[in-house]
Parts: C-alpha cells; sequence; structure tokens
C-alpha cells in the first residue's frame, strides 16, 4: 500500500517538456526528467513522450503510473476546459489537450496555460498560501499572469483572462508583438529591458553596462541594468527607473481593479529580490487605492525554475477544492452560524485533521470560522475529544472573564451544530466541528526570537493556572498513555524483539542507551503514585505554533490544538516545550555537533512558566520540571527509535534512516540535560521563589 500521494507535473515548452513526480505530503519533486519538444508536432506525439518520461520516473520511485493520482500539464497559449484554442509555438490550434493525454496516461488529466499554472502553484503552495486571492505576474521574454481567487483559477469565458502583459498602459506607445501599441509587455518583458538598456548604452558610452558585457551588445541581459545600478551607474538607474515606473502603472491597475490579498512577480526578474521590489511598492502606494488596515501585499514569487512542474501537479487540486466547497458548504450549513455561506479554502499546515476557513456573509458584514473534520484514525473518541474540547473552553471562556479578558479571542469557542451537539456527522460518518476564527492573530512554525519562547510558557503557565481547579479526572484519554513513557518503553522492547526489518542490530548503542534509562523512565509515574504529581489538565503538545500572537501587539493570545487536552502532568507540558525550544537545532538535525541544550533558553522558559502559572504549581511539580524536561524529551527519541526499528510507519520521513537521525538528536540532548541537571534545578529554585 502507498505511504504517499504522487501526481504528475509537466512543463510543456516550445523547447523542453520537463516532467516531475511530485509527492503531495512533502511538497517535494521526487523525480524529474526532460526531453525536447522538437515542436510543431502532433498532440499525440508530445502526448507519448510525456507517458514515457513519466513510466521511467514512476519506475526509479518503484511504483507504477497507475499508481499517481493524476497527471497536470501546462503549456503555452491560450487554454480552455482543456482545450489549447492555439499554441503557436507548439504549432497547435483547437486541439484538446485533456482528452488526448488522458487517453495516453489513463489518469485523470488536468490543463492550464503556463502562466495560469505557476499562478495556481503561487496560490496554494507559495507567495499566496493561506490568501484567499492571488495575482501573479510573471516577467519572462513576454509578461504573463494568472488569477486565482479561493483555489480557482480564472480562465475568463474564453481561456484570455489574465493576460496582463496585454493591458495598456500608454495610449499609442511601444508597439507590441501582439500588434497593438502600449502594452504592458512592450515595456516590461526581459525582452523589453535588454532592448531598453541597449538603447540607453548607446547614449552613455562610459556606463558601466558596457563593461559588464564585455563591450558586446549581444551579451547584455535583464541583470546588466540592475548589476550596474548596484555600483552607482547613472545611465542604468535610467533604465531601471523607467522599468519600474512602467511596472508599478501594470501593477496598480491590477490591484485597483480586482484588490487581491497578494500580487507577486514572477520570472527571471523577480531573482533580483527587494531591489527591484522596494522601489515597486513605493511607486505602487502612489498611484493605488487601498487601505492602511487591508493592503496587497506585493512579493516576490517562491517557485523559480520549477514553477511549471508544481503548477501543473496542483491542476488537480483545483478539482478537489470545488467538491471541497460543495461538501464543506453543506456540513458548515448544519452549524449554527451567522449568514449564507461564500467561501472555503485550505488554511494551516496540521498534518491531522483536515482544516478549511469557512467565510460567510450576512449581507452587511462577512464572518470568519474553522471548520476541521476530525481524524478519526487518530481519534478514535470522537464524542469523548468534543466533550474534554467544549467543556474545558468553556471553563476558560469564563476563567478569562472573570480576569476581564476577551473570551472571544483569548481561547477558542465551539459552535453548535443546529442539533445541540458539539459537533456534526455527515452521511458518510465523518466528525466536523467548527470555531468561531481568531482575527488579528498569527502563529509561528518556530521561533524567531527569545521573547517569543518566553510569551509562550507564560502562556502555557497561565493555562495551567486557569484551569488548575478543573477536575482532570472528568476529561477522557483522547489517547491513551499517550504520555505514559513506561508505556512507550513496552513498545520500544516489543519492537525490538520482532525487529521487523533487521535493523536492530545496527543501533546498539541507541537500544543501550533506552534500557539503560529503564528506572529513569518510571520517575513520574512514581511520583504521581507517592502523591508528589498530581493530575492536571494537560495539552500535551506544547508547540510555539499551537500559540495565536495578536497581530498587533506581538504578545502570546490563545492557545490552539486542543484536541490532545487530557489528564497528565503539568511537568510534561513544561518538558516538551523545552524538548523542541531550548535546543541549538532542528529536531532531524543529523549533525549531533549542532544539537546542543542551551540552557538560557532553558531559564527563559522556567522563568516565563512559573510566572504564567502565578503559584499555582505544587512544590512537587516545582521539583520535577528539570525531569519533565528530560523526561519528554527520553520519550520522544524512544519513539523515534521505536518506529525506526518498526520500519518508518507512524512518523512522516522524507529520508532513509530519518527516524535514527531524530532518535539520536533526542538522546543527545538527553545527554546533554543529564550533565547539566544541577544547573537545571538552581535555575527553578531561583524562579520558583
Amino acid at each position: 500500500m502507498l505511504k504517499k500521494k504522487y501526481c504528475i507535473g509537466v512543463d510543456l515548452g516550445g523547447t523542453n517538456i520537463a516532467v516531475g513526480l511530485v509527492d503531495l505530503d512533502s511538497r517535494k519533486i521526487v523525480r524529474q526528467a526532460s526531453v525536447k519538444t522538437n515542436a510543431p508536432r502532433s498532440c499525440e506525439s508530445i502526448s507519448a513522450d510525456i507517458v514515457k518520461v513519466s513510466e521511467g520516473l514512476c519506475a526509479l520511485e518503484k511504483i507504477k503510473l497507475s499508481d499517481v493520482l493524476w497527471v497536470g500539464a501546462i503549456t503555452p497559449g491560450i487554454v480552455k476546459d482543456g482545450v489549447v484554442k492555439s499554441a503557436v509555438n507548439l504549432g497547435w490550434k483547437n486541439v484538446d489537450f485533456r482528452k488526448i493525454l488522458a487517453s495516453a496516461t489513463r489518469r485523470p488529466t488536468y490543463i492550464a496555460n503556463d502562466a495560469n499554472g505557476a499562478a495556481y502553484a503561487e496560490a496554494l503552495w507559495g507567495a499566496g498560501e493561506g490568501a484567499s486571492s492571488l495575482v501573479a505576474i510573471t516577467i519572462g521574454t513576454g509578461v504573463g499572469g494568472g488569477i486565482v481567487f479561493d483555489g480557482v483559477m480564472w480562465e475568463g469565458i474564453n481561456g484570455f483572462a489574465a493576460e496582463m502583459g496585454h493591458m495598456t498602459i500608454e495610449a499609442n506607445g511601444r508597439a507590441c508583438g501582439c500588434g497593438k501599441r502600449g502594452c504592458l509587455e512592450a515595456y516590461c518583458s526581459a525582452t523589453a529591458l535588454i532592448k531598453e538598456t541597449k538603447r540607453i548604452m548607446t547614449l552613455y558610452p562610459e556606463s558601466e553596462m558596457w563593461s559588464l558585457c564585455g563591450g558586446n551588445l549581444d551579451r547584455v541581459s535583464g541583470k546588466t541594468a540592475f548589476l550596474a545600478k548596484a555600483s552607482g551607474d547613472r545611465a542604468a538607474a535610467l533604465v531601471l527607473d523607467s522599468f519600474i515606473d512602467y511596472l508599478a502603472i501594470g501593477v496598480s491597475s491590477v490591484i485597483n481593479i480586482l484588490q487581491p490579498e497578494v500580487v507577486c512577480i514572477g520570472g527571471g526578474i523577480s531573482r533580483e529580490g527587494e531591489t527591484l521590489l522596494e522601489p515597486l511598492r513605493e511607486r505602487v502606494e502612489h498611484t493605488s487605492f487601498y487601505s492602511e488596515d487591508c493592503k496587497t501585499k506585493l512579493v516576490a514569487a517562491t517557485f523559480k525554475n520549477d514553477a511549471g512542474i508544481f503548477g501543473a501537479a496542483l491542476l488537480g487540486l483545483q478539482e478537489d477544492s470545488n467538491k471541497m466547497k460543495t461538501t464543506e458548504q453543506k456540513v458548515a450549513e448544519n452549524f449554527d452560524i451567522c449568514g449564507r455561506f461564500a467561501s472555503a479554502t485550505p488554511y494551516g499546515s496540521g498534518h491531522i485533521n483536515d482544516t478549511r476557513l469557512i467565510v460567510t456573509n450576512d449581507g452587511t458584514t462577512e464572518h470568519s470560522y474553522i471548520l476541521q473534520r476530525i481524524n478519526t484514525n487518530v481519534f478514535k473518541d470522537p464524542v469523548g475529544l468534543m466533550n474534554n474540547f467544549a467543556s474545558v473552553t468553556a471553563y476558560l471562556a469564563e476563567a478569562i472573564k472573570a480576569q476581564g479578558g476577551d473570551p472571544d479571542r483569548e481561547t477558542l469557542n465551539v459552535i453548535k451544530a443546529k442539533d445541540g451537539k458539539n459537533y456534526y456527522i455527515d452521511e458518510d460518518g465523518s466528525f466536523w466541528r467548527m470555531l468561531i476564527f481568531v482575527t488579528d492573530s498569527l502563529s509561528y512554525d518556530k521561533v524567531e526570537r527569545p521573547e517569543q519562547f518566553y510569551d509562550s510558557a507564560v502562556a502555557f503557565g497561565n493555562f495551567q493556572y486557569m484551569l488548575r481547579d478543573y477536575p482532570a479526572d472528568s476529561l477522557v484519554e483522547t489517547i491513551p498513555n499517550f504520555h505514559n513513557t513506561p508505556d512507550r518503553l513496552r513498545q520500544f522492547r516489543e519492537a525490538l524483539e520482532k525487529d521487523v526489518c533487521g535493523r536492530a542490530a545496527a543501533v546498539k548503542a541507541e537500544i543501550d542507551f533506552v534500557t539503560e534509562r529503564r528506572e529513569f523512565a518510571e520517575t513520574l509515574e512514581k511520583a504521581h503514585k507517592e502523591g508528589r504529581l498530581p493530575l492536571r489538565v494537560t495539552h500535551n503538545d506544547t508547540k510555539l505554533n499551537n500559540i495565536l500572537f495578536d497581530a498587533s501587539t506581538g504578545k502570546a493570545l490563545c492557545i490552539v490544538d486542543l484536541d490532545t487536552i487530557m489528564p497528565g502532568y503539568s511537568v510534561n507540558d513544561f518538558g516538551d516545550s523545552i524538548r523542541f525550544g531550548a535546543t541549538t537545532a532542528l529536531e532531524d538535525e543529523a549533525d549531533l555537533s549542532k544539537v546542543n541544550f542551551d540552557i538560557s533558553l532553558f531559564e527563559l522558559y522556567v522563568k516565563g512558566f512559573i510566572e504564567g502559572a502565578k503559584g499555582g504549581l505544587t512544590e512537587g511539580e516545582l521539583d520535577l520540571l528539570p525531569i519533565g524536561a528530560m523526561m519528554m524529551t527520553f520519550e520522544c527519541g524512544t519513539r523515534f527509535l521505536t518506529d525506526y526499528l518498526s520500519g518508518d510507519t507512524y512518523f512522516k520521513t522524507s529520508r532513509p534512516a530519518h527516524n535514527l537521525d531524530r532518535a539520536r538528536n533526542q538522546f543527545k540532548l538527553v545527554s546533554d540535560m543529564e550533565a547539566r541537571l544541577p544547573e537545571m534545578r538552581a535555575i527553578v529554585k531561583k524562579y520558583a521563589k
């Protein structure tokens, strides 16, 4: 059974056909190859080449073409509903590319214009990820474009939509290749930039641009003026000032008409980065309509040479998106929401539940909600999970209100289904929940500055404080024995005995590391039995990205991802944060010389956590905070090693021995902590006074 979701992306150009095998989970091109287009020739002949290359890539990955979910292809020219109306450099006119390629591959097939495809990749996985709307302007030999609204490309009634290069920016201006005058392409394509560079060079023989091209006008490129301007060349500045002025007119026109959330500039010119974008933004601000609190973002495209393959590969997601809207509109309408359904778009970067941002409109106001399908493969008791979720968030709302806070923003709020339950079961048996979307908030996948780590500590400490009187034993275990370290060792021993992949002999040192700490693994459970470690309401996934920060103040606002709320130990929540936050490297760093326990970040988190808990931690909990940090790191490393011995069946991996690298990484941190345990205890004592 395939673990990965593959699709094929085909970038059909006038010179080359580039084909990539894309893994949708890892968002990577795992294999790619190209062949010459040799145009003009028939669509059937080109499709046969695409099949041959695709089958070769699949074979290298030990799968068959029939295993891929779909085939997507982008092509130059005008495309509508899979039919290439006209593609001059391919010699095609009214060719049903989708039908022919689908027949050849025997897979679901999707076709789009190349610029539209590149825009779609940016909207889904690139510069516009998470945005509701994106316009891409691609600057190359010509100027292309693409428009994506709510996850759907806009082709127009005839496939001509988003031809940004042929908007008129100067009446009766320069002649364009399309036969008209004054088009953006005549001023802002790479071709136009090179032509203007050469013209200015002939007027300024002393320009640095001459030396950059060796005195040969034939060697002038789109970079020539940028390189010369960086050294203060006046002639180059004239070239680029004119180029950026005209480009700003085009970008401003797009913003004034469409008001998209994101405009991204692609093509080779985008590699100039802020050298291009900073002055472009300044000019656009003077010529476009916007409000300070809701302004279009102007950014460089994310994808470079592989934009075509990614754009083609993701085309199948558009149909999924359309199906999603139909499905999720039906689901959303079973909840007690305000207004009529307007849109559903993928949201966030979680890997367990399917999450969508739902927008409704009541005629005067838009309302935003989070709709999630609960993964019942992971959470076997979704009813119990939602009882935990709704009960704890309602309790938090009252506690926040009593403190004078804003319960609509400082905790999650469950929207009930119309039948009064805090979840909805659809006709397929899927469990759904709906929450009020917390507006004007941000989340971070990694610590960008030490203050964030401190703020997260205060937030999770305060979480413990607010729930200190909540009866933890009334909650169900959404994942039984999730942080029961002795039980994790039992699973490790079972995997070691089976050794299904024959890997144990090569990892004796790691196995010994775990085995030598069998008694240590019992520490927290033993402390609980002795009454030194009380049962608490615990979050059990205290990563930074499970905290929303206020977009205005930058302060921690709301704790999210509450699926694993259940009875547990406060020191485990503390320890999980230390495990990922007080380290000098990511958890899958293979070079152990880069992996070290950062005692200064440990101290910062201790200070914040104790302050946030406001004296609500017992003496036993305070004493065991350092042990909690060691235990969570040890437990996580043991889980990685267990999965490695079992054949990598639980954690996603992207390379051989990925789980082994993770285990070694965590064990290195445990060793560091063991060596510095006296210091850790002294730090806790310092702030526990």
